[in-house]
């Protein structure tokens, strides 16, 4: 039985993150080029989502750019930093800009929107990307705000040899630590994608649906950036990742949904969801998964209708408006 004063909160465990520290001169304006958002404009403690493009307007990554006393850190999902400082070095020539992987440095614990008041996390004044420093479990910690789990996720950057240290503090205010697959079954109801697992370097930044949280149409030239604002001036790409309720049977991550012939999405992400109700067709959904939709159902309430190929078992897909 937790104690009578016990905290309840939603905080998870991510034992890695994708975490470049860029310093240097000239950092900003080496990652200006090489981001899609508008990252010379930041002050310190201040953030931005923002993907990271090659020349034809693919993603190499996406997370977030903190400006930081001597330069900027980006946070994002893991086995993103060897790819994206290999790419800054190839666009760096005489200036001063020096990435450096932080990866095994650090741990992160995750806060749902709304619980950091729970665990005396103050937050910035507004729900921006931003960074501060704060004592949290004995410890003083770098946090982040960011859109994870929704406006005003909090990540506690914890240095990886005082982790235990932390989660022991926390134990003893009867406070519990959830296991990364908690995190992404809260993710993918909050409806943000992981770059690895719903987006890579096949996509464009638009077809992950981020554009305006993460993409600057006025920052001028960068990397990629022609193909992005073309995309722009068209009106729409041909897929974009949405949010899918399941009704019938938890399908495998990979399958796709059918409709009049064609097929028109292919899932990602998929977590149990049986106390999620799908509006659309009154019926109790088993799941919920983020997946790509061809354009014909980019909107709310458009079904489709998939079979898992090992049973051949039906299930039938509802678009639903993200959370975030």
């Amino acid at each position: 039985m937790p104690s009578t004063d016990s905290i309840m909160t939603n905080i998870y465990y991510l034992p890695k993150l994708s975490i470049i520290d860029v310093r240097g001169a000239d950092s900003a304006a080496i990652l200006h080029n090489v981001t899609t958002n508008a990252v010379k404009t930041l002050d310190v403690g201040q953030g931005c989502e923002t993907f990271v493009t090659e020349i034809r307007g693919k993603t190499l990554g996406h997370g977030y750019l903190f400006r930081t006393t001597d330069g900027f850190r980006y946070l994002g999902a893991m086995n993103q930093s060897d790819v994206i400082m290999q790419h800054m070095d190839k666009y760096t020539i005489r200036e001063d800009a020096v990435p450096t992987n932080a990866d095994d440095q650090f741990q992160a614990l995750v806060i749902a929107p709304g619980d950091a008041a729970n665990l005396a996390i103050t937050l910035p004044d507004n729900s921006a990307p931003a960074c501060w420093q704060q004592q949290f479990a004995g410890q003083e910690l770098t946090m982040y705000q960011v859109d994870f789990l929704g406006p005003s996720t909090v990540i506690a950057l914890v240095p990886s040899d005082v982790m235990d240290s932390v989660c022991g503090s926390l134990a003893q205010k009867d406070i519990t630590v959830l296991p990364e697959p908690d995190f992404h079954r809260a993710r993918v109801h909050a409806g943000f994608p992981w770059y690895g697992i719903d987006v890579d370097d096949k996509n464009l930044p638009q077809e992950a649906d981020r554009d305006a949280a993460a993409v600057s149409f006025t920052k001028g030239c960068y990397l990629g950036q022609e193909t992005v604002a073309r995309l722009d001036a068209l009106g729409q790409v041909q897929r974009k990742l949405v949010k899918w309720s399941i009704v019938g049977i938890m399908p495998p991550v990979g399958a796709t949904l059918d409709c009049d012939g064609k097929t028109v999405g292919r899932l990602t992400s998929i977590v149990d969801s049986s106390s999620i109700v799908d509006s659309s067709s009154e019926a109790s959904a088993i799941a919920i998964a983020l997946g790509f939709a061809r354009r014909s159902h980019f909107e709310p309430g458009a079904t489709a209708q998939g079979v898992d190929a090992e049973t051949g078992q039906s299930f039938t897909g509802t678009v639903v408006g993200s959370d975030t």
